[in-house]
């Protein structure tokens, strides 16, 4: 499954809320790639329900038929941007049986992926804490992490969700773009010696 990627970007936050604001910056940042000439696609977590891991489920149900749907998205893609909440100063249940599952459908699935981490709170920080536990835990797998992250704190004040589609005002978007840029530049080196 893991052996033919393409130049595609998926985006997705580790929360499941339909008003979630990470969420709704994964979203933001999958329009503006795709607004930027790339092929991004968003993922909601929501469409792929699965239970929490468990080896004995595993063994007499097999892997969930959403897992499978899920890296049937995952598998051929370069690059994933993850939106990722902070819960009590780390990542999402639902990120971490996300990763497990798509583990057991192939360990390898991520290999080579070029991750960009993002986060979107209502306080200060910005995620960045959680993000921190985040990048540790993909580098134990070995997944490449972009070394720029996007934190965007005191989202409340900077995110207009009354609309059909979320936006962010005018320095935020810079804000988004320029951690875009470092990104691509990041993916697009990884991706040509993914293909040397």
């Amino acid at each position: 499954m893991t052996s033919k990627t393409t130049d595609r970007i998926a985006v997705f936050a580790g929360s499941a809320r339909r008003d979630s604001v990470n969420k709704h910056l994964a979203r933001v940042v999958q329009r503006t790639l795709s607004e930027r000439g790339r092929n991004a696609v968003f993922l909601d977590l929501a469409d792929y329900e699965m239970p929490l891991y468990h080896g004995d489920l595993e063994d007499e149900h097999g892997v969930p038929e959403a897992a499978h749907r899920i890296a049937e998205q995952i598998a051929p893609t370069s690059g994933l941007l993850i939106a990722s909440p902070e819960y009590n100063g780390a990542m999402t249940a639902l990120l971490k049986n996300t990763v497990d599952w798509l583990s057991r459908v192939d360990y390898a699935i991520l290999a080579g992926k070029y991750v960009g981490l993002m986060s979107a709170t209502p306080g200060r920080t910005g995620g960045a804490r959680g993000l921190g536990v985040v990048r540790h835990w993909f580098e134990l797998m070995s997944v490449p992490v972009a070394e720029q992250i996007l934190s965007v704190p005191h989202v409340h004040e900077v995110l207009d969700a009354s609309g059909d589609v979320a936006s962010f005002d005018d320095d935020s978007m810079q804000t988004i773009n320029t951690f875009l840029d470092a990104y691509l530049r990041g993916y697009d080196k990884q991706r040509a010696a993914n293909n040397q």
